[in-house]
């Protein structure tokens, strides 16, 4: 058992329905490095948009700091957090499905819940889609990776802190198809420093772009329809 499953595993021994109401499904919202906590900049208008398309439907946001840490302890707060919520779901509200989004460290933040949970785990099972902006260990060539436009064209993009550390994308998460991975041109955290993309901006332009967030938006009505 990989060290963020061990954590996940002794948190969630002890946790305890809270839940006051049951929804088709929650949408768990997990902000970048030094965003406030609620909605993240990287969904600004997804999240909305598929509120008001599906109904009985719920945001939640994680809870954690998305502090500078190296050491990732911030994000092992985060997807601690991740795993009491689908868990809690599954006691009090067994129906109920989830969509992860993150962005940035967000991203890395739900990478770790995706490599606790299997896909045919009962967490897993519960899981109907994954969307990530700006990730930082996007693997190269993987299934559901796209660009801005929803194109291919950063689809072979390594992430900048794929190297140092493997806070990936299980292979049997890509498999099921649940995953959409959304790298924009240019931007370094997802694609990596060159010359290119050493003083790019890429990486604030998520929220801001039609496109990125009408590709989430149609890839979530989807998967949770």
């Amino acid at each position: 058992m990989n060290t963020v499953a061990l954590l996940l595993a002794i948190l969630l021994a002890n946790c305890i329905p809270v839940h006051a109401a049951c929804h088709d499904y929650v949408l768990i919202n997990t902000h970048g490095t030094g965003e406030p906590q609620g909605e993240s900049i990287g969904f600004r208008g997804m999240i909305s948009d598929v509120l008001a398309a599906l109904p009985n439907g719920v945001r939640y946001d994680t809870v954690y700091p998305a502090a500078p840490d190296l050491t990732q302890q911030t994000t092992f707060i985060g997807s601690s957090d991740i795993g009491n919520e689908i868990q809690q779901g599954l006691q009090s509200c067994p129906e109920q499905r989830y969509a992860l989004l993150g962005y940035s460290q967000g991203a890395t933040v739900t990478n770790e819940v995706l490599q606790a949970f299997s896909p045919t785990s009962a967490q897993g099972q519960s899981i109907e889609a994954i969307v990530l902006v700006g990730n930082p260990y996007h693997r190269p060539n993987k299934a559901g990776n796209v660009d801005e436009d929803c194109g291919t064209s950063t689809a072979g993009a390594s992430g900048v802190l794929l190297p140092t550390a493997n806070y990936t994308i299980p292979d049997a998460w890509y498999a099921t198809g649940k995953v959409r991975d959304i790298c924009f041109t240019d931007d370094p955290v997802c694609s990596g420093y060159d010359l290119g993309t050493l003083f790019s901006p890429s990486h604030f332009f998520y929220g801001f772009s039609k496109s990125v967030q009408e590709c989430g938006r149609e890839f979530l009505v989807e998967m949770l329809s």
